[in-house]
């Protein structure tokens, strides 16, 4: 039987709740656990939008907490990074009632939530650590908001607002650039973060391949682990990503970083 979902409310913003649908594989347990990160520009999306996905990897033995995280002007940095760390401590206090292994656990997202996966497992964790990540999938998110940000007069003129803008709340004529260092992964301090796999097709017209190639090179740089999986003729959201050989590379990476034995 395909893993279904059930619904928890793991936290409350602005009495707002925030809910996940939460996969476990069949079976005794404890199985590793990922929070799923949706898409959408920070402006769009829920947690529903890639159920056939997070059934997939639960059906490969990890299980997956998909999230809703604010949105919009109320999700604005750093916001929507705070949801994912409060996925990730309820994840923690109440993995054991859901047969989960809390020891560690893992980030997985794309375009968006891909960028929200990072920032959340590099930022400063909790005392406890109950907010660590301890291993990241990364799907074609953006990870230096300073080079989304640049444009030249003619293409300021001529070049669509990227939605970064509302989500630093800023304005691309005289974007504040210390605000968007402080939302970019690349400028996170890398000497410590958790094992990253990047996926990033080379197609991507909304992604520039460029900001999975710098981040991928400055995580090596700092003696980290990190491998970039560049999908030849592969563009943005491509249904390509939901292919089988790929949840099984995102299975293995995540079981191989989140043993807890």
């Amino acid at each position: 039987m395909p893993p279904t979902a059930l619904t928890f409310e793991y936290a409350r913003a602005d009495e707002q709740p925030l809910l996940l649908d939460l996969y476990v594989p069949a079976g005794p347990g404890p199985y590793p656990v990922a929070l799923w990160i949706h898409g959408g520009a920070w402006f769009l999306g829920d947690r529903t939008d890639d159920a056939v996905l997070c059934a997939g990897l639960a059906g490969r033995g990890v299980a997956v907490a998909s999230i809703d995280y604010r949105l919009g002007e109320a999700g604005a940095f750093p916001a929507s990074v705070h949801d994912a760390q409060a996925a990730v401590r309820w994840l923690r206090a109440h993995g054991a009632e859901h047969r989960l292994a809390t020891g560690k656990i893992g980030s997985w997202g794309a375009s968006a939530g891909g960028h929200l996966s990072l920032m959340a497992a590099l930022s400063p964790a909790d005392p406890g650590g109950n907010d660590r990540i301890d291993a990241v999938v990364d799907c074609y998110g953006p990870t230096d908001l300073v080079a989304r940000l640049a444009r030249t007069d003619m293409e300021r003129a001529i070049v669509r607002t990227p939605p970064d803008v509302d989500y630093l709340r800023t304005d691309i004529e005289t974007p504040d650039l210390n605000r968007a260092r402080q939302a970019s992964p690349l400028y996170q301090r890398l000497d410590h973060a958790p094992p990253v796999l990047i996926m990033h097709g080379d197609r991507d017209q909304q992604m520039a391949l460029a900001q999975s190639r710098r981040l991928h090179e400055a995580l090596v740089a700092a003696g980290r682990e990190s491998h970039l999986l560049v999908l030849g003729g592969t563009g943005h959201g491509d249904p390509r990503y939901q292919s089988p050989w790929i949840l099984d590379t995102t299975a293995a990476f995540l079981k191989q970083h989140l043993d807890n034995s």
